[in-house]
């Protein structure tokens, strides 16, 4: 094979591929590779993998400089039939919407609350399944049309679904190292949310991951566990699963927060706390039905 044939080879190959080959050729472990562009050893893994993708151009920069080469030698090909930039125009059309403050009208789409519920379903579904640009690509117009339900703003079944869609857009932004822009989002669900317990635990979710991405362990644990608080959990009032599993959710990001401060005993603590609860909760409804069935712990929607 020509050194011609041999760069093209190369080229056509994924770009998690591409990653591996150049970093063992470096010499570098994962876990030394890893260290230098901030990331897990998982993550490295996975992208090596193509269990994850790497298509926002920030992060292919970072992975080349550790490696030695120009972001070009990554992407390759490749970047012509999918461009990293897809993903950076898709999130500019979400700040954009989470910009718009004025109430839509005359958009086509879902209105009522049964079409909005499918819809943010089949988004939450998207976010399961890391098709992240596809979710990016409904937001917008997804946004528009549960703000215009929620109006004038006080409806419970609405106001849900808004919160529920500033919840996986949050999310997303998460994960797509927009921390900023998924705090106004998470912000904005929180204040949807009105105080209602159960709205607020879903919001504090992705409140918590965004800040706990911007470094502010701290402030992410207290909203986790400040969420937990207007729960009624307690063994008599024979909650649903829904409670007890946001309950729990929180518990656990709280303790993700406290490991990123270094705060052992507070990990320590939350954990245990998460693991009586769950514990505690399927005691008490094989006692209650008296059969060895559970039900879900499913996050709610």
């Amino acid at each position: 094979m020509t050194t011609r044939n041999r760069q093209d080879s190369h080229r056509e190959l994924p770009i998690g591929r591409r990653v591996a080959q150049l970093r063992v050729r470096r010499g570098m472990s994962q876990q030394v590779f890893a260290d230098r562009i901030g990331r897990s050893k998982s993550w490295v893994d996975k992208v090596e993998r193509g269990v994850r993708t790497l298509d926002r151009l920030p992060m292919i920069e970072t992975v080349a400089a550790a490696l030695g080469v120009a972001p070009a030698v990554l992407v390759g090909r490749q970047a012509q039939r999918t461009p990293a930039t897809d993903a950076t125009a898709a999130v500019e059309q979400v700040r954009t919407a989470l910009a718009n403050y004025d109430t839509p009208s005359g958009r086509d789409g879902p209105s009522s609350v049964a079409d909005l519920d499918r819809q943010i379903g089949y988004a939450c579904t998207a976010y399961r399944h890391a098709h992240h640009l596809q979710l990016l690509r409904m937001l917008p117009d997804l946004l528009a049309a549960t703000r215009h339900a929620n109006r004038p703003a006080g409806d419970a079944p609405a106001a849900l679904l808004l919160v529920r869609v500033y919840r996986v857009a949050a999310q997303v932004l998460v994960k797509l190292g927009e921390p900023h822009l998924a705090w106004l989002a998470a912000d904005r669900a929180m204040t949807t949310a009105a105080g209602d317990p159960r709205r607020t635990a879903l919001a504090a979710v992705p409140l918590a991951q965004a800040l706990r991405a911007l470094g502010r362990g701290r402030l992410a644990m207290a909203a986790a566990t400040t969420a937990v608080r207007p729960l009624d959990l307690a063994p008599h009032r024979e909650p649903g699963p829904d409670d007890a599993a946001l309950a729990g959710i929180l518990l656990t990001e709280a303790a993700l927060a406290a490991a990123t401060c270094g705060d052992a005993a507070a990990v320590d603590d939350l954990t245990g706390r998460a693991a009586h609860l769950a514990a505690t909760y399927v005691e008490h409804h094989l006692t209650r039905t008296g059969s060895g069935r559970s039900w879900s712990t499913s996050p709610a929607r």
